[in-house]
């Protein structure tokens, strides 16, 4: 399937990738009748040249089983663009894995949709993401008057210790260092520096052990009044997962100690 972008640079709503063109006009459908504006690839490396050709769209809805670029690799190529830039990503598959689904929630996807997609629940996740990229843009200007500051040095403190992680996955059997409590809060603080949400089902996802040992965990987490939880109030069925205020302080004590420590 070939493209259709105006002829000239436009933004958008939403940007549908799948190699699917029947998929695309559905998808598509859904979203216009709910007053969404959209542009259409048929696969990650299509849309990367939208986005090179200075179309700009704020949330992606793609498919993970693509020709040539795929849907993995394709997140992980607009992860690298800058902030401003960066739209968030939605995917939809109808044959993803365990595997697929935490790798998608590490490149930073706001939500994974099960083929065939129910039309109001797309129409939701992506309003949910464009509210989480309209926060993202108001707090730019805020995020560029600090860097060099104490917050650009812990996003570069979390990147370090996210890089460790991976480094140490690499040589390690990964049932070492299985308690997931650390790692949730690391994902949870990356969360709140970036002004977006985890629902509680991503997060156990993104976890990486079994979904009934991370609700025990999160579960402990809420006891030590680290975490809360709240309903999602755009859609009840969704529940929000956040530090709490104590949860918060404890972090940033401990990025204030580390900082301090390899400074000296």
């Amino acid at each position: 399937m070939t493209s259709h972008p105006a002829r000239q640079p436009r933004d958008a709503d939403a940007l549908v990738v799948d190699d699917d063109s029947a998929a695309v006009e559905e998808l598509i459908e859904c979203l216009a009748k709910a007053g969404l504006s959209c542009l259409s690839a048929g696969n990650g490396g299509q849309a990367l040249q939208l986005l090179a050709e200075g179309h700009r769209v704020k949330v992606v809805v793609s498919d993970l089983r693509m020709p040539e670029v795929a849907g993995l690799e394709f997140a992980g190529r607009l992860a690298k663009l800058a902030e401003g830039s960066r739209p968030e990503v939605i995917f939809v598959s109808g044959h993803a894995g365990f595997d697929d689904a935490v790798e998608a929630i590490r490149l930073g996807a706001r939500d994974l949709l099960t083929k065939p997609v129910d039309g109001p629940r797309l129409v939701r996740a992506v309003k949910a993401a464009l509210l989480v990229r309209q926060a993202r843009e108001r707090a730019a200007p805020v995020a560029e008057t600090v860097t060099g500051g104490p917050l650009d040095r812990k996003r570069t403190a979390l990147k370090d210790m996210r890089s460790m992680r991976k480094m140490r996955s690499q040589h390690f059997p990964t049932e070492l260092f299985s308690d997931p409590c650390w790692e949730m809060l690391l994902d949870l603080y990356d969360a709140r520096l970036a002004g977006a949400e985890v629902t509680v089902t991503s997060l156990g996802v993104a976890s990486g052990v079994p979904l009934t040992t991370a609700l025990r965990r999160m579960d402990q987490l809420t006891e030590h009044g680290l975490i809360e939880r709240v309903s999602d109030a755009g859609d009840k069925r969704r529940t929000i997962v956040r530090l709490s205020q104590e949860g918060l302080d404890a972090v940033e004590r401990f990025f204030d100690t580390y900082l301090n420590r390899k400074a000296n």
